[in-house]
């Protein structure tokens, strides 16, 4: 009876952690990249990002970040989520 249970929990674990060691899927790793492109992040490879970061900058660049204070503030916490210390690229 104990085997089952264990058996039963074992499975439990393992398919409640696979979506967290899960990559992002190919069409989200390419939209963050077009919008990275668009706010002047092209320099970065989004396929190389770790799932992290993807969903991050994929919550953030949502809605209108193109324009005015917007953009220097999605620039700003790209930069964040990146974590970018300024000495990687002087002018983006």
């Amino acid at each position: 009876m104990l085997k089952p249970l264990l058996t039963a929990a074992g499975l439990s674990i393992a398919v409640l952690a696979t979506p967290v060691l899960a990559a992002p899927n190919q069409q989200l790793v390419n939209s963050v990249q077009h919008r990275l492109n668009v706010i002047g992040f092209s320099k970065v490879d989004a396929g190389e990002l770790s799932t992290s970061q993807i969903a991050a900058l994929h919550t953030r660049l949502q809605g209108n970040f193109t324009f005015g204070l917007n953009r220097i503030r999605t620039q700003q916490a790209v930069k964040v989520i990146l974590n970018w210390d300024g000495s990687e690229n002087k002018g983006f």
